[in-house]
C-alpha cells in the first residue's frame, strides 16, 4: 500500500528509538540478571554412575536384610545373589547404550524397542527357571498366599517407582527424539532392580509368587515408564 501524495506525514524521516540512559540501562540489566549464576551441568558419566547406584544400592540393602533374616546364606538366596549380579550387569549395559549415550550415538529406536519387549519376557522365563516350587493356582490365589503376594507386589511396585523416579530425575529432558522408549527403558531398569532385590529378601520363591509379585511388576513399570517418559524426557 503506497502512501497518499497529499499525506503530510509521508515525507517525515523515521526516527530510531533512543537508547535508555546509562542509569536506566543498568537498572534493566540488574533486574533481568538478578539471581542468575553459573551452573555446571552434571556429566553423563556421573548420571550413569548415579543411576547404577540406585538399583545396585537397593539390591545390596535388601540382600543384607535377607541374609540377616536367615542368619546364613541359603541356597535360594545364593542363587538369587548370582542372578542379581548377572542381571545387574545387563541393566548397567542397557543404561549405558540406551540412555547415557547422546541421542545420535544411542542404540537405534528399533533395537531399544526390542529391549523393552524382549528383556521382560526373558526375565519372566528366568523367574520360572529359578523358582523352587509351584503351588496349584487355586491354592496360591487364596488365603495367606494371596495376601503375601499382594503385599510383596505392592512393595515391589513402590521400590521400582522409587528407583525409576531417581533415574528420571537424573536424565530428565535428555531425549527429544524418543522420550517414550527411553522412559520405558527406565521403567524396565527400575522394575527389574526392585524385583531382583525382593527376590533376595522375599522368603517365597514359589513360581506363581515370582511371576505375579515380581515379574508382572516389571511389565507394569515398563508401561508406566513409557507414559511418564513422554513428559519428563522431552526437553
Amino acid at each position: 500500500m503506497t502512501p497518499r501524495q497529499d499525506d503530510p506525514l509521508a515525507q517525515l524521516e523515521w526516527r530510531l528509538p533512543e537508547a535508555p540512559c546509562e542509569r536506566v540501562a543498568k537498572a534493566i540489566r540488574h533486574e533481568c540478571t538478578a539471581g542468575l549464576c553459573k551452573k555446571q551441568s552434571v556429566s553423563r558419566m556421573r548420571r550413569l554412575l548415579g543411576s547404577v547406584a540406585l538399583f545396585i544400592g537397593t539390591i545390596c540393602i535388601l540382600a543384607f536384610l535377607g541374609i540377616t533374616r536367615d542368619g546364613a546364606i541359603s541356597d535360594a538366596v545364593r542363587a538369587a545373589l548370582y542372578g542379581a549380579a548377572g542381571w545387574g550387569a545387563v541393566l548397567s549395559a542397557i543404561l549405558f547404550a540406551s540412555i547415557a549415550q547422546p541421542p545420535g550415538r544411542r542404540l537405534s529406536a528399533g533395537y531399544r524397542l526390542f529391549l523393552v519387549i524382549a528383556v521382560p519376557v526373558v526375565f519372566l522365563g528366568y523367574l520360572a527357571l529359578t523358582a523352587t516350587g509351584k503351588l496349584p493356582f487355586s491354592t496360591f490365589s487364596t488365603g495367606e498366599f494371596a495376601d503375601h503376594a499382594l503385599r510383596c507386589g505392592l512393595l515391589c511396585m513402590f521400590l521400582g517407582a522409587a528407583i525409576s523416579g531417581g533415574i528420571f530425575f537424573l536424565w530428565r529432558g535428555t531425549d527429544p527424539a524418543t522420550p517414550g522408549i527411553s522412559g520405558a527403558l527406565v521403567g524396565l531398569v527400575g522394575g527389574m532392580g526392585s524385583a531382583l532385590a525382593l527376590g533376595i529378601a522375599c522368603p517365597s520363591h514359589e513360581a506363581f509368587h515370582q511371576w505375579f509379585s515380581h515379574g508382572l511388576v516389571v511389565v507394569a513399570m515398563v508401561a508406566l515408564g513409557g507414559a511418564v517418559g513422554r513428559r519428563l524426557f522431552a526437553p
